[in-house]
């Protein structure tokens, strides 16, 4: 199939992107940047959400879509909601409305398991507003989609702001380990080779029209992750919490109410957590 990446160029976008082309499909990445490594099977297109006429053009004869592009940092999103609301709620507009005018056979929204947080901010909010239009262009459009709410996704070639990353880069170069939360804080992580197997299982007939929660089959306490990086750096330093949870971040449960109306991937990974640790401290 012919697929379109907007938002290509990101930690989980180039990953999805190169495992969509080693399986064979024609793949092409819409961005602000190229990230991706030379690969002469996927196309690059240099653009910005916010330009329709180039999001109209990028879309012709694609038969699916996946829009991974946008504000992703909850922290960033908090300092600047006006941005936000323009690049993840107007830019992803844009994406929907070319979707409808080229015919894309289905629409694959990168959503976030904060849509039912307590936590989130404005990045959670930009995103619940997404999720309603996909609804509404599914209503007047019979525009078909699906929905990946995402869980904590990490891998070697996150940037320096994932909570994996930041972790070791600070029990490298730190006196201390500095976590932003609480000591009973926890997460499922995802190793991003899994997230992105099962962002690409969801292709298939039986997820058209639904929303799909991807995230790991275990939860780790960020004291116990914490300790495992520092086994495995053979390190012992003080760790440091803060008091109450971070802003815009949950601490252990990220729902008000557990959601009912979607489809969980609870992923067994097929990376170790604590193989992939070693792979993000090797490339440090």
């Amino acid at each position: 199939m012919r697929i379109l990446i907007f938002g290509g160029s990101g930690f989980l976008g180039r990953n999805l992107a190169n495992y969509l082309s080693k399986s064979n499909h024609i793949v092409t990445i819409f961005d602000k940047r190229n990230t991706l490594k030379k690969n002469s099977k996927i196309k690059f297109i240099k653009g910005n959400i916010l330009n329709f006429k180039k999001v109209l053009k990028a879309s012709k004869k694609q038969d699916i879509i996946y829009n991974l592009a946008g504000i992703s940092d909850i922290g960033d999103a908090m300092k600047d909601p006006i941005i936000t609301s323009k690049v993840n709620i107007l830019g992803s507009i844009h994406t929907l409305e070319a979707s409808v005018l080229n015919k894309v056979r289905r629409y694959i929204f990168a959503s976030s398991i904060y849509v039912l947080s307590r936590q989130g901010g404005f990045y959670k909010s930009s995103k619940q507003s997404i999720e309603n239009f996909i609804d509404e262009y599914k209503k007047i459009n019979n525009l078909k989609y699906t929905i990946l709410r995402y869980g904590s996704v990490y891998g070697p070639d996150s940037d320096k702001r994932n909570g994996i990353k930041k972790l070791i880069i600070s029990a490298l170069k730190d006196k201390s380990i500095t976590y932003g939360g609480t000591a009973k804080a926890e997460r499922r992580f995802i190793h991003v080779n899994d997230a992105v197997k099962s962002s690409v299982k969801v292709l298939e007939k039986k997820f058209i029209n639904k929303r799909v929660l991807i995230t790991g089959n275990k939860s780790i306490k960020i004291k116990n992750l914490i300790s495992e990086i520092k086994s495995i750096l053979k390190i012992n330093k003080k760790v440091i919490f803060k008091r109450k949870p971070m802003m815009g971040h949950y601490d252990k449960n990220p729902f008000n109410d557990y959601p009912k109306k979607q489809i969980t991937f609870f992923v067994k990974p097929t990376i170790s957590l604590k193989s992939g640790i070693v792979k993000i401290i090797d490339i440090l």
